[in-house]
């Protein structure tokens, strides 16, 4: 039996262009003499249905053009292992052997094989399908976060080694949409002594991608492993825990950033555009977004000047992050465009009577709105899409300024806190495209966050850790409020062992409490938030996360009276 598994970009709602790509992987499998060919979960579709879920007649279209593929399949004595739209989902595995069948096994050359597109069902069974099947495909569609792929890969080495199961991986992926979840491609073959699977944007796309398999005697051992237990994340306890504890931390955050990247690349590609815009600050967030950038238009093989980055000096804007603007770009040989906003703020307060110099709130959101406002006209002007920089921690306090920061035309750090951008950036500066910021991104991770909206003689005056509170206890408190559930006095107890005693409960009382007032208040700015790619276990996009607009604080404030 000679497997080739379908490796090719789909395009998102693109039926036509998609199975006319579909066909030639047809003709590409028989060149190499291949038997069978897989195809990932919902490939002619490459999205989430959404409001055609439950539209008849577009299941009825996919199917149209799966028959066409068997057809073809036929006509070059091929089998292929993929999917039909059914009355709830694409869950039903669709087999040819010159015969249609819908179940979700079959056998080929004596050889017994279950197709498992729904990973729930895989790692919930594994003993009971590894023990029964020579071969098991997977061609799933499901929902990743960054980590993620580690731990299934665990799982099903430790299942090939123990049971001899061979496991041949096609997952969808490769073009699929990246809003509002991301699918992760995994593509490659598990064996009981050999793992050969590629899992990030830049090796799925070149890797090899046909496999011979023969009718072998399995030694199963004894097993007591609970798969299902072993794919989830660790709940733990500690002073970053928006990392998991059971993944390797390089790792994660180099597939956070490798997500966060083909997510951007993707949303490019499908989009048909070459050009983005950046609002350059010199801080942690928009460092972390440039990277995200050069790292997707070099997997895409795009030209770097199609990255349009400016840097907005206003009121407050410090010689510091100016500096370190100019740095990052110098390193990366990327044009920088300076456009000072200090004159058109003036005349935007002026114009609502504002006395221009008193610095309230008012002061400080005309300078946010005013980069928002030039930098949508930039992109409007070069064909471009503005790429946000909001990070996890921002989102949760409403920390932006609505209509300001608070806008882009996709986000790729909605879902990364500021710790996490910290850990990530210093593994992220030991990758070969990026040695040459080490330097500067040092220094950034270094200086304090700040808006920078308050003029202070060239230098830092507010910082943002001193108006709310760390950002390691934020991000605690973030944790806490979405995964364990704990209540606001619990939380106050574990944040004071977890940071060892550092924090008074006073202190961390009050901090707590001003959490809750600005994540009740910030809901609104969440509920229309830009477009972005859900890719960390811990996130505020969801319905589970979501929290009504007008709802009172009082239920988060009784406990910590």
């Amino acid at each position: 039996m000679k497997i080739y598994i379908a490796n090719f970009e789909v395009k998102p709602m693109n039926i036509s262009f998609n199975i006319q790509k579909a066909i030639h992987q047809l003709d590409l499998a028989v060149e190499k003499g291949a038997d069978t060919v897989v195809f990932p979960k919902g490939f002619l579709f490459g999205a989430e249905t959404g409001i055609l879920k439950n539209a008849q007649w577009a299941k009825n279209e996919y199917n149209k053009n799966i028959d066409i593929l068997f057809e073809k399949a036929v006509e070059l004595n091929l089998n292929v292992i993929c999917d039909i739209a059914t009355d709830t989902d694409f869950k039903s595995v669709y087999f040819s052997d010159k015969n249609i069948s819908i179940k979700d096994s079959c056998k080929i050359n004596n050889i017994n094989i279950f197709c498992a597109n729904n990973s729930n069902i895989l790692f919930k069974n594994m003993h009971k399908l590894a023990k029964a099947y020579d071969v098991i495909i997977i061609n799933w569609m499901e929902k990743t976060v960054a980590g993620q792929k580690d731990l299934w890969l665990k799982a099903i080495q430790h299942a090939s080694r123990v049971y001899g199961t061979v496991f041949i991986i096609n997952t969808a992926g490769m073009g699929y949409t990246t809003h509002p979840d991301f699918f992760a491609c995994m593509r490659g073959i598990i064996t009981a002594k050999n793992t050969n699977v590629a899992t990030d944007y830049r090796s799925v796309l070149n890797c090899e991608n046909i496999f011979e398999i023969e009718k072998h005697d399995r030694i199963i051992l004894k097993d007591d492993t609970d798969y299902y237990s072993i794919t989830q994340f660790d709940v733990f306890y500690n002073q970053n825990p928006l990392i998991p504890t059971n993944v390797n931390v390089k790792k994660y955050c180099l597939d956070l950033f490798d997500m966060q990247s083909a997510s951007l690349a993707n949303r490019l590609k499908n989009i048909n555009c070459k050009n983005v815009v950046l609002n350059l600050s010199g801080g942690l967030d928009s460092t972390l977004a440039l990277l995200v950038c050069v790292n997707a238009f070099d997997m895409l093989g795009f030209d770097k000047n199609g990255i349009h980055i400016v840097t907005m000096p206003g009121f407050g804007t410090s010689e510091t992050t100016k500096g370190l603007a100019y740095d990052l770009c110098r390193c990366m040989e990327l044009g920088l465009q300076v456009i000072d906003i200090k004159k058109a703020c003036t005349e935007a307060l002026m114009c609502i009577g504002h006395d221009t110099t008193t610095p309230d709130v008012t002061f400080e959101n005309v300078q946010a709105r005013m980069r928002t406002l030039n930098a949508l006209n930039l992109a409007n002007k070069i064909n471009a899409i503005m790429i946000g920089t909001g990070d996890l921690s921002e989102e949760a306090l409403g920390f932006s300024t609505y209509g300001g920061d608070h806008l882009s035309s996709y986000n790729v750090n909605c879902c990364v806190s500021k710790t996490v951008i910290r850990t990530m950036l210093k593994y992220i500066v030991e990758l070969d495209l990026f040695k040459n910021v080490k330097e500067p991104v040092y220094s950034i991770i270094n200086i304090p966050v700040s808006p920078e909206l308050i003029p202070y003689g060239g230098r830092i005056l507010q910082k943002t850790e001193d108006i709310l509170a760390p950002y390691k206890i934020i991000d605690f408190f973030i944790y806490c409020l979405v995964v364990t559930k704990i209540t606001p006095e619990e939380i106050i107890q574990k944040a004071q062992y977890i940071f060892e005693g550092k924090y008074s409960k006073q202190y961390l009382r009050e901090k707590l409490k001003l959490f809750y007032k600005k994540f009740s208040v910030g809901q609104f700015k969440r509920s229309c938030a830009p477009e972005c790619a859900n890719i960390t276990h811990v996130s505020l996009l969801d319905s589970k996360t979501y929290y009504p607009s007008d709802a009172s604080v009082d239920i988060f404030l009784q406990n910590l009276k």
